[in-house]
C-alpha cells in the first residue's frame, strides 16, 4: 500500500474527531485539502487513504498539545478501538488466538502501523509497533493507541488489575508522560531501540469467555474483505498480498501465509495457480510496490528501505529492485521526487 491507496478504514480518525468535538475545537479545519469530511467517516464504505489520515491526525495533534490522545482512544472497549477484528478477538478461543488474529487482520481496524508479535515460545512474548511511514511527530499518539487498546482487551478478559511486564519506546518521554505510568502500571522505558509491549506467555493460554466459533469465522470473512486490496480480485490473492503487505520487514514463506490461512501449502499453491498468480510474484510486486513508495516520499536511506521490506542485504536489495523495475533504488529516488539522495 502506498500513501496515496484509499485503503484504510477511517476507524482512529473517527475516535479522534469525537473527542476533538467534544473539545469544541474546529475540526472541520483538520480536513482542509484532504479531499475529505467529518460526515465522510460515517460511510461504512469509506476509505481514507495514509496521507490522508496522517494530515488529519498531525493537525489534531497539533490542535490538542499536552494531551495524552492515543491514550484516549486506545483505553476503549476492543469494539470501538478494533471494530471487526475486536469481534474476532472476542470470539477467539484463547488469548493467544486473539494474538493471532491481529497480527494477521490489524489493518482492518484502521490501524496506521502494523503489530507482530515474536517470541511465542519463551516465557515472554514481545508485540512490536512498526510505523507504516515513518512520521516522529505521530509515532508518540501512534504507540499508545496501539498498547493501549491491546491492554484494554487483556484488562477485559484478565481482569482490570492485569498489568503487562515492560513498555519500551523509542521516543522521548512527552509531557503528559506521567499518565503513562497511571495507565501501564508498569516500568516505561523511553528512548527504546524499538517500540514494543513485552507480556507474560502464560497469557496466551487464558480462554476467552466470550469465545463463539461461527461468529469468529463471520468476523475472519468481513475483516479480510476490508483490507482486500482490490475487491474485484481473488480472494486467496488479496489475502497472500495482505498478509506480505503486514510483514514486509519479516518476509514470510508460502508456508508461513498457508499456515495462517489455515489451509495446506499445496492447496494454497494450486488456488493461485487458478487465479493465474504466483507466490514468488506476488511477493516481489508487494516488496516493489512499497519500495517505490519509500523510496519517492519519504527520506530513509535506501539501506533502510531494503531493511523495510525484507532485505537484510542492500546489495540484494539493488540487485532485486533492477530486476523488479529495470532500474537502482537511486533512480527511482531522483525521478520521484527530484531530490537524488545519498545511496547509503
Amino acid at each position: 500500500m502506498t500513501a496515496a491507496d484509499a485503503a484504510i478504514p477511517p476507524t482512529l480518525l473517527s475516535a479522534v474527531v469525537a473527542i476533538g468535538r467534544r473539545a469544541g475545537l474546529p475540526v472541520p479545519a483538520w480536513f482542509s485539502g484532504t479531499g475529505l469530511e467529518p460526515g465522510l467517516l460515517d460511510d461504512v464504505d469509506v476509505r481514507v487513504s495514509l496521507e490522508q489520515a496522517r494530515t488529519v491526525l498531525r493537525r489534531a495533534v497539533a490542535a490538542m498539545p499536552g494531551r495524552p490522545l492515543g491514550l484516549e482512544v486506545g483505553a476503549r472497549d476492543a469494539l470501538l478501538s478494533f471494530g471487526f477484528v475486536g469481534v474476532a478477538m472476542r470470539s477467539s478461543a484463547t488469548v493467544g488466538d486473539a494474538f493471532r488474529v491481529v497480527d494477521e487482520l490489524h489493518r482492518a481496524s484502521g490501524s496506521l502501523a502494523d503489530f507482530t508479535a515474536e517470541g511465542w515460545d519463551g516465557d515472554e512474548i514481545e508485540l512490536y509497533l512498526r510505523e507504516r511511514w515513518p512520521d516522529p511527530v505521530l509515532l508518540p499518539f501512534l504507540a499508545e493507541e496501539a498498547f493501549a487498546s491491546t491492554i484494554a482487551f487483556l484488562r477485559s478478559v484478565l481482569g482490570e488489575t492485569w498489568t503487562p511486564t515492560r513498555v519500551f519506546l523509542s521516543y522521548r518521554p512527552p509531557v503528559h508522560a506521567a499518565r503513562y505510568q497511571r495507565f501501564f502500571r508498569c516500568p516505561v522505558h523511553f528512548d527504546a531501540d524499538a517500540d514494543r509491549l513485552v507480556i507474560g506467555s502464560d497469557v496466551l493460554r487464558v480462554p476467552i469467555p466470550t469465545h463463539h466459533e461461527p461468529t469468529l469465522r463471520t468476523a475472519l470473512a468481513v475483516c479480510r474483505s476490508l483490507i482486500a486490496p482490490e475487491r474485484t480480485r481473488p480472494g486467496v490473492v488479496a489475502a497472500v498480498e495482505g498478509l506480505l503487505k503486514a510483514h514486509l520487514h519479516r518476509p514470510l514463506t508460502m508456508a508461513d501465509i498457508a499456515a495462517q490461512m489455515h489451509i495446506s501449502e499445496r492447496t494454497l499453491r494450486r488456488q493461485l495457480a487458478e487465479a493465474g498468480e504466483g507466490f514468488a510474484a506476488i511477493r516481489d510486486r508487494v516488496r516493489e510496490r512499497h519500495a517505490t513508495a519509500l523510496l519517492r516520499h519519504s527520506t530513509l536511506a535506501i539501506s533502510a528501505v531494503a531493511a523495510e521490506v525484507g532485505f537484510s542485504d542492500g546489495r540484494e536489495f539493488r540487485r532485486a529492485y533492477r530486476r523488479w523495475t529495470g532500474r537502482t533504488p537511486l533512480a527511482a529516488r531522483t525521478s520521484g521526487d527530484g531530490c537524488p539522495a545519498g545511496e547509503t
